[in-house]
Parts: C-alpha cells; structure tokens; sequence
C-alpha cells in the first residue's frame, strides 16, 4: 500500500469513518484534491460501494470540463454518477456568492445520498485546507469550535484526506498519472482563503514560523478534543434541564444558567443557538449543512452573558434572524419576534348596559347592585369582574390602553405605583403590555387594570351604598394577563 494510502486509511480507521461495505456519495470537483479521493477510497480494503456525485454551479468557463472530466473518469472506473446543475444569480459577488454556493452544494448532497441510500458523504479535504481554516478563524474571531478546524466527521460527512498535504496529494496524482483540472479562482486573490493560502501563509512560514502547518494542525487537534469533552457536559446540561431545540425555541430560567460555570454557559448558549438555526432552516442531512454559515461572535456571547444579569425585559438580537430575550426571569431563545404594531386603543362603555368593544377585544358588562349582593367569599370572585364604589366614579367610564406616564393606586399597596412598574412586577412581559385593557373615569384615573388589580381609591368599603359591578370577558386567546382576584372589601 502507498504511503500516502497508508495514512488514509488510518485517518479512516482512527474516526470510524466508514464501515466495510458501506455505500458512500463521493463529491468530485474535477480538482486533484477529489480524484485523488476518488481514486484512494478505490484501492482501500473495505470494499465501499461509491457513488459519485458532480455539481456543476456554472460560475467559471472551466464548469462544462470539469464535468466532462468527472463523467469520463466514472465511465472508464465504473462508478455510478449523478450531476447536478444550478444556475446561481452572478449579481452577487465574493463572500456572499460563495455563501450561497456552499449551501445550495450541501443541500443537493444530502438530496443526492438519500436518493442514492449512501450512509456516507466524503469531501475532499485536505491538511493544508485546515491549516488555512483554523488561520482564518483566529483572524475572523472563533471559540474553541471554530479553532477545532475541520471535523474529520461530522453527521454523515467525512473527510478521509484531512491529513494529507496539498504536496504529497500532488505527488500521489502524478506517480498515478490522475486526470484533473485545476481551478483558475483558486490563483486569484480576491477571496480571503486566497490571500491567506497565496500571501499571509508563506510570509509566515518563511519569516516567523516554519513548523506553523504543522503547529496549526496540532492546535486543531486540541481544540477538537476539548469541544468532546465540552460537548459532553453541554449536552448532559441540555437533557438535565429538558431542553428540546426540535421545539424551534427554548425557555430557560434565568437560576439555571447561573449555576453553570461561565465558560460552560458561553459553551451551552452557543449549542443552543446553532441548533435552533439549524432546525429553522430545516437542513436536510444533520452535520456540516449546520446553520448555513451563520456566525456567532464573541460579542454575542457576551451580551447573552449580560444578559443573564440584566433587567427582564431586555433582549439581544443574534444573527440568522435569532433573538435573546429575558422575560419574568426566564431566558427566551428562538427566532426574532416581528414586533407587533397596536394602536392606541379608548372606548365609552354603557353603564348599567353590555359594551361589545371594538377590534374584537371582548365584551364588558356593567351592572348596579346593593351592599347585599356582595360575594360572601372574596376568593369566589373570578380575575375578570370588579366592584367598584359607584360614589367614587367620575362618569362616563372608558376602556382603554395603556400610555406613557400612567400612574394608579394598586389597592392594598398604600401609595401609587407607576403602570410600568406593576407589569414588571406581574411578569407581563413587554410586547404584550399594550394589549392589557385598563378601566378609567372620566378623569382618566385607573379605575382598574383588567384582570389584575383595582384602584384604591373607588375600593369598597363599609359605607358604600351605591356598587358598581363590572364583568369583562376577553375575547380567547388575546393574551390578555390575569394576576389574581379582587383583594377583600377594607
């Protein structure tokens, strides 16, 4: 067995990458680096069923050879081969066009292995292609995930190449004589893995470090080891606390991350969110699809962890359309909400009558009763009724929403407090507080906010004579708030 195949197949044997037998979905440029792969995956002895699978993107004058090239290698080795072509919008250019190149290239993959029933799918990757990755990481900013580099295996995609040199897989090609083509973009600096690989990489290894391939690799390795062991205690993490990212979101006390050590809720956070991007963008093969390019920065860990510490009611947006929020001291993790625009909302009620109010926001029925038909057990009085003292009532009476400045007198609390105040302290979270209907006189006191509390100062007392029943009954799922019954007569 050649040298170069020897380490192949011990790459392939040290991550169980495949299995005998096995049927794998090859990914061929037409490059040397996947002929080459190609070819070696052949001359293994494990017997792989391959199937070969060519993606013609139409971005470059070479595309049409290139897939000639890899139909007539599979004609002439007898391997089944599908293309795929796709015609992408060239108004985009650089980092955002690769981008795009990238997914559509891993979405028709994993279409491609589940028409064709492989388990497996192999990617040419290459030693000198980890060193530029955990390069560019460290310039771009990148955790211990991202300086791990390339996975030698991740869900179904395996790289059997991933420590095999560009050199010796050039050497391997020619002693073989190999057909390929090589790809003119690769020369052009344009792209920033090309000035890494053409510019930044060579003054390095000639002026400051000439083992720095070989030290970058190494730093791969170790950072690979510590995302296992880290990603064994975020997932114990996970299941301890019941956490379902199939669900599209996550709601998490805010006790729960404190407990965590900080580097293991940066390390829990950041799972959390590939995951959920990853299911809300529905990639068809779990692994290297993952979230599609998104990037998280070491800036929004670092809100996320002052997040945990701040007010409820914050949050912080995350890239891939994601949110972070902190709301009655639970942590809300999942797709941004779109802010719902309400106007603001007043309307005159009937009194003694029935009101139907506006927008669909339910009914209010008002009613004069006597001292005598007060409920003997105020625990029986259900969260949507009041009873007011009607001499304490500036007429006509409104229901309306809140507006800034809204001041009331909780009954019980023995002085005013400010309306913002009494939905923090209720947990009424903030998107939802301009839905809250609040009863008012013709004086535009808060008589009472519905469903949670009444003011002081039309409360009833052992004077009273003249009762104001009041029955408000919400339309479902409004998402009106409810926090209590009315406090006993004073």
């Amino acid at each position: 067995m050649h040298e170069l195949e020897k380490k192949v197949f011990a790459t392939v044997q040290q991550y169980k990458m495949v299995n005998p037998g096995e049927k794998v979905l090859v990914a061929v440029s037409g490059g040397v680096d996947s002929v080459t792969l190609l070819f070696v995956l052949r001359r293994l002895p494990l017997s792989l069923r391959l199937h070969v699978f060519h993606l013609n993107h139409g971005l470059r004058p070479e595309a049409e050879a290139e897939k000639e090239l890899v139909v007539k290698v599979c004609g002439e080795w007898g391997l089944p081969c599908r293309v795929e072509e796709i015609q992408l919008e060239k108004r985009a250019r650089g980092a955002s066009l690769q981008e795009r190149a990238r997914r559509e290239r891993y979405r028709l993959l994993a279409e491609a292995a589940q028409a064709t029933g492989a388990t497996k799918i192999a990617l040419g990757h290459q030693a000198d292609d980890q060193v530029e990755t955990v390069l560019m990481r460290f310039l771009t900013g990148a955790g211990p995930e991202g300086l791990s580099g390339i996975p030698p295996v991740r869900g179904p995609y395996i790289r059997p190449l991933l420590a095999v040199s560009r050199e010796e897989i050039l050497a391997y090609a020619r002693e073989h004589s190999l057909p390929w083509l090589e790809d003119a973009s690769n020369r052009e600096t344009d792209y920033f893995r090309n000035r890494i690989r053409h510019c930044l990489l060579p003054l390095l290894l000639r002026e400051y470090q000439p083992g720095l391939a070989k030290r970058l690799q190494e730093t791969a390795v170790i950072f690979r080891e510590w995302e296992e062991y880290t990603g064994a205690l975020v997932e114990k993490t996970l299941k301890d606390w019941g956490v379902d990212p199939e669900a599209g979101f996550c709601r998490i006390p805010v006790k729960s991350w404190l407990s965590l050590a900080p580097a293991l809720r940066r390390a829990v956070f950041r799972r959390l969110f590939f995951s959920l991007v990853q299911r809300r963008r529905g990639a068809l093969f779990a692994g290297e699809a993952g979230a599609g390019g998104t990037r998280l920065e070491f800036k929004h860990s670092e809100a996320f962890l002052h997040l945990l510490a701040g007010e409820n009611g914050k949050r912080i947006s995350l890239p891939g359309g994601m949110e972070c929020r902190k709301e009655n001291d639970l942590v809300v993790l999942g797709p941004r909400e779109e802010r719902e625009e309400i106007a603001p909302f007043r309307q005159c009620l009937t009194v003694p009558g029935e009101t139907v109010l506006e927008g669909g926001r339910g009914v209010v029925k008002a009613v004069w009763v006597t001292p005598e038909a007060l409920p003997a057990d105020w625990g029986e009085v259900r969260s949507g009724e009041v009873f007011l003292d009607g001499q304490e009532i500036v007429f006509p009476l409104y229901m309306r929403t809140r507006k800034p400045g809204d001041r009331f007198y909780p009954l019980g609390l023995g002085g005013s407090k400010k309306l913002k105040d009494f939905f923090g302290d209720r947990k009424i979270p903030r998107r939802e507080r301009d839905k809250v209907l609040l009863l008012v006189d013709g004086e535009d006191r808060i008589l009472w906010v519905a469903g949670c509390q009444p003011d002081a100062r039309a409360r009833i007392t052992r004077e009273t004579r003249r009762i104001l029943h009041l029955t408000f009954f919400p339309r479902a799922g409004e998402g009106f708030f409810y926090c209590g019954n009315n406090p006993p007569v004073i």
